[in-house]
C-alpha cells in the first residue's frame, strides 16, 4: 500500500470542536436524496477552520481554531460519524490527518486521541454545494443575541405546521422599525388558529445609544428558528442582512465566528396588526398568571385526548373553567380575577391557552374580547410604558 501522508495533519481541542459540529449538525439532512447533505464540509485555513453544513434551506458556518496547524485543506466527512467519534474522545485533544492511499487512489481521515484511533472514509469535497454570501445591497440591523431569542421564544409556538396550505405561516415574522429613533423590533406568528406577537424596545445603553435601525421586514422559516435558538449567545450581537427580492435571509455573529444563511419562504406574510391593534375590546379582566396556568393544569388531568376543549365563564370578579371528554369525565374550577361587567363564555383549545399564557412575561395578563365568537385576546406589557408588549389572540373551539 503506498500512503502518502501528512500532507493535512491538524490538532483540534475536543470541546470547541464538538460545541462546532453540535451546532452544525443541527443543519444536516441525515434523509435526504441527496447523500451529499448527511455531510460536514471541513476547510482547515492554517491558523483557523470552518465547518460547513446544509440541507439546502439553510447553510452554517462556523469557525474555530486548531490547537496546532501548518496546513491548508478540505475535507468532506459524514456529520453523525465524525460528531459521534469526537464526543466518546477522553482526551483533550485530538489529531485529524488525511491519509492519501496512492495505490487504492482514495483517500480517508484518521482521527487519534491518546489510544483510541479510527478511520472515516471520505465524501467528494467537490460535491458539496456552494454556499451563499453576503452581498454589499443588502441592509442590515443588528440585534443582541437574548433580544433575538426572546422574541423568538415568545412566539414560535404559533408557527403553522410545515404541512400548512400558506406557507408563508410557516415561520417567524421579524419586523425592524426605526420609529423616529425609539427603535423598536416585533415578531409574530400565527397558524390561523392563533395569532401571537411580541414587540420590544431596543435597551437604552451607551453601546446603542443612537442606534439606527432600517424598516424592514421578513418572515425566519421554522427550521432556521430552531437552528438559531441553539447557536445564538444571549451575550453577543447578531447582524442580519436582508434585501427585498433576493433569496437568503443572512444571520452572522461576528465574536462567536458562525454565519447562517437561510432560503427566504415565498409571499408576503399577513397583515396582522388589524386583528391586535384595530380592535377595541370592552371586556377586559385582569388574572394572576400563576393562578390561570395552574387552572388550566389542574382541568388538562380530568380530560383525555390530545386536544382538549376548555370553557372558562367570566362573572364578577370570578372565572369557571370547566372541561369534559367523550368519556363523561367532567372538571370544573374556579379562581378570583379583576372582573366587573357583563358576564361572557368562550370555548377554546386548551393547548392553546395554555401556550400563550406559559410565554407571557408578567405576573399578571389581560384577557379581553369585544364578542367571544372573535376570540379572546391574552395581552400584557405596555410598549411605550415597560418597554415591551405581548398579545396573543385565540379563536374559539369548534
Amino acid at each position: 500500500m503506498d500512503l502518502e501522508k501528512n500532507q493535512c495533519s491538524v490538532v483540534f481541542d475536543k470541546k470547541e470542536f464538538e460545541d462546532i459540529v453540535s451546532k452544525a449538525k443541527n443543519t444536516t439532512e441525515t434523509k435526504s436524496i441527496l447523500p451529499i447533505l448527511s455531510n460536514f464540509l471541513i476547510e482547515i485555513e492554517h491558523s483557523k477552520y470552518f465547518v460547513k453544513a446544509t440541507d439546502l434551506e439553510n447553510y452554517i458556518k462556523i469557525e474555530g481554531r486548531p490547537e496546532q496547524s501548518e496546513v491548508s485543506c478540505t475535507l468532506c466527512i459524514n456529520s453523525k460519524k465524525l460528531s459521534d467519534i469526537v464526543k466518546s474522545l477522553s482526551s483533550a485533544t485530538f489529531t485529524l490527518t488525511l491519509v492519501n492511499d496512492t495505490s487504492a487512489q482514495s483517500s480517508y481521515v484518521q482521527i487519534q486521541s491518546g489510544r483510541s484511533k479510527f478511520k472515516l472514509t471520505l465524501a467528494e469535497a467537490s460535491e458539496f454545494p456552494a454556499f451563499p454570501e453576503i452581498e454589499d445591497d443588502m441592509i442590515s440591523n443588528s440585534i443582541l443575541g437574548s433580544m433575538l431569542l426572546e422574541g423568538l421564544e415568545r412566539t414560535d409556538y404559533a408557527v403553522a405546521k410545515e404541512d400548512a396550505m400558506n406557507p408563508t405561516l410557516t415561520g417567524v415574522n421579524m419586523l425592524f422599525d426605526n420609529n423616529d429613533g425609539k427603535p423598536f423590533v416585533e415578531f409574530a406568528a400565527t397558524d390561523g388558529n392563533r395569532l401571537t406577537v411580541f414587540k420590544k424596545y431596543y435597551p437604552k445603553e451607551e453601546s446603542n445609544e443612537n442606534i439606527t435601525l432600517n424598516n424592514v421586514s421578513f418572515t425566519i422559516p421554522r427550521k432556521t428558528v430552531k437552528i438559531l435558538k441553539s447557536i445564538v449567545n444571549k451575550a453577543s450581537f447578531v447582524n442580519i442582512y436582508y434585501k427585498s427580492g433576493g433569496s437568503f435571509l443572512i444571520f452572522e455573529d461576528k465574536a462567536t465566528g458562525w454565519t447562517l444563511f437561510s432560503r427566504l419562504l415565498e409571499g408576503e406574510f399577513p397583515d396582522y396588526k388589524i386583528y391586535i391593534e384595530s380592535i377595541e375590546r370592552p371586556l377586559n379582566a385582569k388574572i394572576q398568571r400563576k393562578d390561570l396556568r395552574d387552572l388550566i393544569r389542574r382541568l388538562s388531568f380530568s380530560a383525555d385526548g390530545t386536544v382538549i376543549p376548555i370553557k372558562l365563564t367570566f362573572a364578577d370578579n370570578i372565572l369557571i373553567g370547566e372541561t369534559s371528554d367523550r368519556e363523561l369525565t367532567e372538571g370544573r374550577d374556579e379562581i378570583d380575577i379583576d372582573y366587573v361587567g357583563e358576564a361572557f363564555n368562550v370555548d377554546l383549545n386548551a393547548r392553546y391557552l395554555k401556550e400563550s399564557v406559559d410565554y407571557a412575561p408578567c405576573d399578571y395578563i389581560n384577557i379581553s374580547t369585544d364578542d367571544p365568537m372573535n376570540g379572546i385576546l391574552v395581552s400584557c406589557g405596555n410598549l411605550e410604558e415597560e418597554g415591551f408588549y405581548y398579545a396573543s389572540l385565540i379563536m374559539p373551539f369548534g
